[in-house]
């Protein structure tokens, strides 16, 4: 019951951030198109989104109103699930990585300084802040979706009847 529940919170947090994602990669398809480098990014951003609703879907119709779901719906969420557990990876990564070393911070800073000369001083500082949250939030972010996947795996196994056609 405690795993139930916690995959039902987790969900319902996750689904903003899910929304937030998908925006975001419908808004960055253009740019990703003029900048091929741009394309992989851009795509586990967008199964990350995928994943978020289709566990979503799985949790609220499923689970929680006890309707019967297509086995289509599993596919997506398994497939998906893979390519988050890649991009909560990276996220978790970069944290330990930018954190542990203090030049590449240092660097990212005047790199963003650069970029945005026309700031004013005052909010040049607070630079390091944002990324610094930033950093916090990929953290997070990785650390939850990695919890969730795993709940989702192991929730759809035990819930395997509400994917059986009838």
């Amino acid at each position: 019951m405690f795993i139930l529940n916690t995959y039902k919170v987790l969900s319902f947090i996750l689904l903003p951030i899910g929304a937030f994602l998908g925006l975001s990669s419908i808004f960055s398809i253009l740019v990703a198109l003029g900048n091929i480098s741009l394309l992989l990014p851009l795509f586990m951003l967008v199964c990350t989104s995928i994943y978020i609703f289709t566990s979503f879907s799985f949790v609220y119709n499923g689970i929680i109103k006890n309707k019967p779901c297509k086995h289509a719906l599993l596919d997506w969420i398994k497939v998906n699930a893979y390519v988050s557990l890649l991009f909560a990876g990276i996220c978790i990564l970069q944290f330990i990585s930018i954190k542990t070393n203090p030049a590449i911070m240092q660097e990212l800073n005047s790199k963003m300084v650069e970029m945005q000369k026309s700031f004013p001083k005052d909010s040049a500082a607070l630079i390091p802040n944002i990324i610094t949250a930033s950093l916090y939030f990929l953290l997070i972010l990785g650390i939850l979706l990695i919890i969730h996947i795993a709940l989702t795996f192991k929730l759809t196994k035990h819930y395997a009847t509400i994917f059986e056609e009838k």
